[in-house]
């Protein structure tokens, strides 16, 4: 999570018609899912204008514990779904995390998600999702507003943990885009966030989904295939 930088809205170009455009698909938790249609991956796609299917669910771990949760979409590992994919865009992490910040249990739980070898169940599901094509995009959690205090508060120093991780990661892997919220979320600002300052709100998810695209559009012409 690092300091807030302005977005840049660029004009749409026009250009001659042609070959539709491959499609994206959106998985992870509640700060994916938050908003419904009006959503991060629904921002993104807009700003692209690619299609988008978005299969993220408020509640998910990364890797669930339990098998029939996992099996009705609260695994993100387990959301992936059939399709010629572009990019895959997923947040995933703070759920598995959740109630353990703090305590003796959060570095096991933050190792297992990637620990400092870049091993650990994130890298190994951008792994799958890379080997059927796909390239793909991580989304950084972002900080709550300044001056209060949440569930995922005690959080925020393992949240960093993984964005240094997952930065490593996408630094040397073409394919994959590490992309931080917070530097769109201003802490200052609680317009950015849902009633429960948790979640981003609509006009929170529309500037991380718009910020999302144009990183992904910047990324397009050096990220192997």
């Amino acid at each position: 999570m690092r300091a807030v930088l302005p977005i840049l809205f660029l004009a749409a170009c026009t250009s001659a018609p042609s070959a539709p455009e491959r499609g994206i698909l959106a998985i992870g938790d509640s700060v994916m899912a938050w908003n419904g249609g009006a959503g991060i991956p629904e921002a993104t796609a807009a700003r692209l204008g690619r299609p988008v299917t978005d299969v993220s669910r408020s509640g998910a771990h990364l890797t669930h514990p339990s098998a029939i949760l996992g099996a009705l979409g609260f695994d993100v590992s387990k959301q992936m779904r059939d399709g010629d994919w572009d990019w895959v865009v997923l947040t995933g992490g703070g759920n598995d995390l959740r109630g353990a910040c703090g305590t003796p249990a959060e570095a096991a739980i933050l190792d297992g998600i990637i620990d400092a070898d870049l091993q650990g169940d994130l890298p190994k599901l951008i792994a799958r999702l890379r080997s059927g094509g796909a390239r793909v995009a991580y989304l950084g959690y972002y900080d709550g507003p300044a001056g209060a205090r949440t569930a995922f508060t005690p959080c925020e120093p393992a949240f960093d943990t993984i964005d240094a991780r997952m930065s490593r990661l996408a630094d040397r892997n073409p394919g994959v885009l590490f992309f931080d919220a917070g530097t769109v979320i201003d802490p200052a600002d609680r317009t950015l966030y849902a009633g429960d300052l948790i979640h981003p709100s609509r006009r929170g998810a529309a500037r991380i989904g718009t910020a999302l695209a144009d990183a992904m559009r910047a990324a397009g012409g050096r990220a192997a295939r």
